[in-house]
């Protein structure tokens, strides 16, 4: 995860109503290869000579632009973009330049038509128009088309139809096109911008099925944004009376609201919940073979601070039943804000939050950074002298995972202190820990492991097993082949993997202000196979060498 990745967006607001009203014709949806965002994904790629955690593109396509535009490695184009994107540049501040210039770029005509002398093209684009010319870029363009093609077409599946005229039943009015424009080969943040007539999201192909569909919940939320935005724009004072919600996030999540002081600002989070809650609610109108995935995002927007989203989403159901003709949901607005009263007050807001938060290693993370301090331990008790030394280099590996993730995240991270359970104190106990190794090998993990919602146990081998009883609302999810998600009875079992490892959250119990991270395995290699996975927002995360299963859970 990147600095305030799964919900920075990057929005270009115009104060315009469109023109498409109930009774016209209907909105035109289009997934595309955007020219002009791939001219600006090759000149990157030449750029850093193929190798950036920007470019995804498959190696071979890398490899295509190297050797076709070889000859122009010292455009001056490249050269410029050295200089806009500096590799040793915070990975979030290069996310966010690239996101913004590539909005700015699909706004515009295919560069390689325009002339470099106008007077209205500067610096990097007027490069573009010269690299696309002296390159002949549309030539590559079109020789891989299908290719592209190819890649957007499951997007193109999972993306619900009809869902335009939802926005005339809601709001009144909806655009005449709704875009969907690509790069191939460049990591874009997701990000939206509108006029007139069209609605576009920019973005990324996604790699494979799975992230196809996503993205298409990703898209309904971007293509709603002109819709709440405008809304709220009119009613700036709304939720005046109900900010003790989003002073409760900035409680529970104090360096994600520091971070992200826009989408955590009063102006933004209940636009952005809005938004969210009428994109699921679209979803689940329009999408319903996608219905799992969407009970996975709707827990997964709740982990990073939506919490009111599941309610706001009822709300909208309940104002399409209730509504009256030419009613809009700007007249329900006030209806809302009376339920959130009821909802919570100041006083319990506390007790809402958690009962809708599921614990996860990114809120451990949080209460981490903001205390300053985070305590691994290592276990010693494992009497395989190989598997004490296996876990202690385990125990590296996550210590450097960490301060890279804290880094990326956070731009700083807090004091990791290292120690074994043989020498941990009852103050040590109290503060939030990450502990490597199961039952065998480390203690604390033993003297916890019933208290686990994913627990450890040994019938001849050790294997794992869910414990739902000790949690509330226990979700277990199966992700299939990079292809779906599908939703799992706690009852399921786990397939005979000694390279099974689990990475799971639990509040202290010592201190339920503090969190514990379990990082550890059927075997040895199991928790080595999970070290990296520290710190994502599900509340547990197990892996195999072809299993994978992620969870949600609340502790309260």
């Amino acid at each position: 995860m990147k600095k305030a990745s799964l919900i920075l967006a990057l929005l270009l607001m115009l104060s315009i109503f469109p023109t498409v009203r109930a009774g016209t014709q209907e909105s035109k949806v289009v997934v595309e290869v955007n020219p002009n965002l791939e001219l600006f994904a090759v000149v990157y790629i030449l750029a850093f000579n193929g190798s950036d955690e920007f470019i995804v593109a498959p190696q071979s396509y890398v490899n295509n632009v190297l050797t076709y535009f070889s000859d122009y490695k010292d455009h001056p184009a490249i050269q410029l973009a050295k200089e806009i994107f500096p590799k040793d540049a915070p990975y979030y501040v290069r996310d966010m330049a690239i996101a913004r210039w590539a909005g700015d770029l699909v706004g515009m005509p295919y560069l390689g038509n325009e002339s470099e002398d106008d007077p209205l093209l500067t610096g990097l684009y007027r490069e573009l128009v010269r690299f696309a010319k002296d390159t002949n870029f549309i030539e590559f363009y079109n020789a891989h088309k299908e290719e592209y093609e190819k890649a957007i077409e499951p997007l193109k599946e999972a993306l619900p139809k009809n869902f335009p005229q939802k926005f005339v039943e809601f709001f009144g009015y909806t655009h005449k096109e709704y875009k969907i424009e690509l790069s191939y080969s460049l990591a874009i943040h997701f990000n939206s911008k509108y006029g007139v007539n069209s609605v576009t999201c920019v973005g990324t192909v996604p790699k494979n099925k799975l992230a196809s569909k996503f993205r298409a919940l990703i898209a309904l939320h971007e293509f709603t944004h002109p819709f709440i935005d405008p809304l709220l724009d009119a009613n700036p004072t709304v939720f005046e009376n109900v900010s003790y919600y989003l002073e409760e996030v900035k409680r529970e999540f104090p360096a994600l609201s520091s971070i992200d002081p826009y989408h955590f600002s009063f102006h933004t989070y209940y636009r952005e919940l809005l938004t969210e809650a009428f994109a699921k609610y679209l979803a689940e109108q329009f999408a319903t073979n996608l219905s799992e995935l969407i009970n996975y995002h709707k827990i997964f927007d709740s982990s990073i601070g939506f919490y009111l989203l599941e309610d706001f989403i009822q709300e909208f159901e309940n104002f399409d039943k209730i509504k009256k003709t030419n009613e809009t949901f700007a007249d329900y607005l006030p209806i809302l804000v009376k339920h959130m009263q009821r909802w919570s007050t100041p006083e319990n807001v506390s007790l809402y939050f958690k009962q809708r938060v599921p614990v996860t290693g990114f809120w451990a993370l949080e209460k981490s950074h903001a205390h300053d301090k985070i305590i691994i331990v290592y276990g010693t008790q494992n009497p395989d002298k190989k598997g004490l030394e296996h876990d202690r280099e385990s125990t590296i590996q996550l210590t450097e995972h960490l301060k890279e993730t804290f880094e990326q995240f956070y731009g700083s991270y807090p004091e990791i202190i290292i120690k074994s359970d043989a020498n941990l104190t009852e103050d040590d106990l109290r503060e939030n820990l990450i502990l490597i190794g199961g039952p065998v090998a480390n203690k604390i993990t033993k003297e916890l492991n019933e208290k686990l919602p994913i627990k450890f146990i040994f019938n001849g081998s050790w294997s794992l097993e869910r414990s739902p009883n000790v949690v509330k609302n226990f979700n277990a999810f199966l992700f299939v082949d990079d292809s779906e998600v599908r939703e799992l009875s706690l009852n399921s079992g786990f397939p005979k993997d000694e390279t099974l490892g689990v990475v799971e959250t639990i509040r202290n119990p010592w201190n339920e202000e503090s969190f514990i991270i379990v990082v550890a395995g059927a075997t040895r290699y199991g928790t080595r196979r999970v070290v990296k996975r520290v710190g994502g927002s599900p509340s547990y995360i197990i892996k195999g060498q072809t299993y994978h299963e992620q969870g949600f859970y609340m502790q309260w």
